[in-house]
């Protein structure tokens, strides 16, 4: 049997932040998340299968790892867009991943994240994969007005392979407690007992000894847990062993990342000593713990992608939960069916386009004849994922929900194509300062809800601009880059 280890770890925040304080100011006396200052929030049009999609595009990259390699996906969270349907082929689907590639969906615990890592770790050993990619993404909001309102958002996907340097080791789980948090069928908003100290103290330490005393740990050195509030990480860490290093989880500027809070820290963790030993775990209050050994056998690369930050109010917070709504929309400006990778069918949600092998053409969507010379024979191709803008307009009035004005949809040519008509895409902007924005800004493309028929979500493509050497937004995506190689 063959040993198991990550080779590449990326992670994933929406560029939306709602202030702790702008949250206590509407709701004053209200307990807040400990330590914490911000949360992430993601924008109105992202999920947790677009997010995804964003870790795992990161995970791809930093590993040099291209799709046809991974022959198992495993999505976890608590807030898929479905009670019912697989979010991990929606993933899938938008990664381009072989359709006869595994998929497998853990959902409805904050465990999910470490499980998905042992369920991959266990499938690599046994040789039933050569490679799995491990993505845990969040989007969750407790209810007005408690102390759990406030959770943050974002994702994180993790390579496992026979290879991986930082090798998953033995694992142990315990089921300790009863329901403290609970989110009840149907419903979008978390549920809790609101007794910081009791679920803490009498819930989460039991779990997390349980655990550590099953994996024989003599110290009890953490190389990352969650999820936790800075505060109560604290104080876990001194429950367990106050001489003990604390987690490298650093949550003050994100909140609480659910199933994917586990995985953050250890992307933060993975940059020790080579040699370093200890323990990556995740705990859900009321149901127990679940962790493994972890050894740095050697330096992997890690890559942060951190669009710039867009602060967000408390209502704009409430609208992107749909807990607030405006007016009824008018229909949208730019029809479905009309935007790239509009799930027209199975291949488009990756972007595939159709090269004409008479004049080298990309086509975006595939056609039957050819946009620059009518050409019939055509070769699928995925098409590239940056590109410069065209042209664009900014609508100020604007007939496309949920999103504020103003927004911008432009045509983008994508890289290295030269065809006159061909090689071009039309999308929405995204997730960008509209004052950067010009004819040949450069974009790259990202996965987004475009619209739901009947609670069936609609996904496809849109574009973010990259800020330029110069511009003032210059933490965005790739600007953070590969952290270690």
């Amino acid at each position: 049997m063959t040993g198991a280890g990550i080779e590449a770890i990326a992670t994933y925040v929406p560029p939306g932040r709602l202030s702790v304080a702008e949250l206590r100011r509407h709701w004053p006396g209200v307990a807040g998340p400990g330590g914490v200052s911000t949360v992430a929030v993601a924008g109105f049009d992202e999920d947790v299968v677009t997010m995804a999609v964003e870790a795992c595009d990161g995970a791809l990259a930093a590993g040099g790892v291209g799709t046809a390699a991974v022959d198992l996906l495993v999505l976890a969270t608590c807030s898929s867009p479905y009670a019912e349907h697989s979010a991990a082929a929606e993933v899938a689907r938008a990664l381009g991943l072989a359709t006869d590639a595994a998929l497998v969906d853990l959902a409805g615990s904050t465990v999910s994240g470490v499980t998905g890592l042992v369920v991959a770790a266990d499938a690599v050993r046994s040789g039933r994969c050569r490679r799995a990619l491990v993505v845990a993404s969040e989007r969750r909001t407790g209810r007005p007005g408690t102390a759990v309102e406030a959770l943050g958002a974002g994702a994180a996907a993790a390579l496992v392979s026979a290879d991986g340097p930082v090798a998953i080791g033995r694992t142990a789980s315990t089921r300790f407690g009863v329901p403290t948090r609970w989110r009840p069928d149907g419903e979008r908003a978390l549920h809790h007992y609101d007794d910081a100290r009791y679920e803490l103290m009498n819930q989460v330490v039991p779990a997390v000894t349980g655990v550590l005393a099953d994996l024989r740990e003599d110290r009890h050195a953490f190389l990352a847990v969650g999820p936790l509030d800075v505060r109560s990480r604290s104080l876990l860490v001194r429950a367990v062993d106050p001489e003990a290093e604390g987690s490298s989880l650093d949550v003050e500027g994100t909140g609480d990342l659910g199933a994917a809070g586990p995985l953050f820290a250890l992307a933060g963790a993975v940059g020790g000593e080579v040699g370093t030993a200890g323990v990556c775990m995740a705990v859900e209050p009321g149901s127990g713990a679940v962790g493994f050994r972890v050894v740095l056998g050697g330096t992997i690369p890690v890559r942060h992608s951190r669009p710039a930050e867009i602060p967000v109010d408390y209502v704009g917070y409430l609208q992107r939960f749909g807990a607030v709504e405006g007016p009824v929309p008018p229909s949208p400006i730019v029809p479905h069916a009309a935007t790239p990778g509009a799930l027209r069918d199975d291949g488009e949600g990756s972007l595939t386009g159709s090269r004409c092998t008479a004049c080298g053409s990309l086509n975006v969507p595939p056609r039957r004849r050819c946009i620059d010379c009518g050409g019939t024979s055509h070769v699928p191709e995925r098409a590239p994922r940056t590109g410069t803008v065209v042209t664009y307009n900014v609508q100020h009035v604007v007939a496309v929900h949920p999103e504020p004005s103003p927004v911008a949809v432009g045509v983008v040519r994508l890289t290295g194509e030269g065809g006159a008509r061909g090689g071009q895409i039309s999308a929405m902007v995204c997730d960008s300062d509209l004052e950067l924005l010009h004819v040949g800004s450069p974009v790259e493309l990202v996965y987004r809800r475009l619209s739901a028929d009947d609670g069936l979500v609609k996904y496809g493509w849109k574009v973010r601009v990259v800020p330029e050497a110069g511009d003032a937004a210059t933490t965005q995506g790739a600007a953070q880059g590969d952290a270690r190689s």
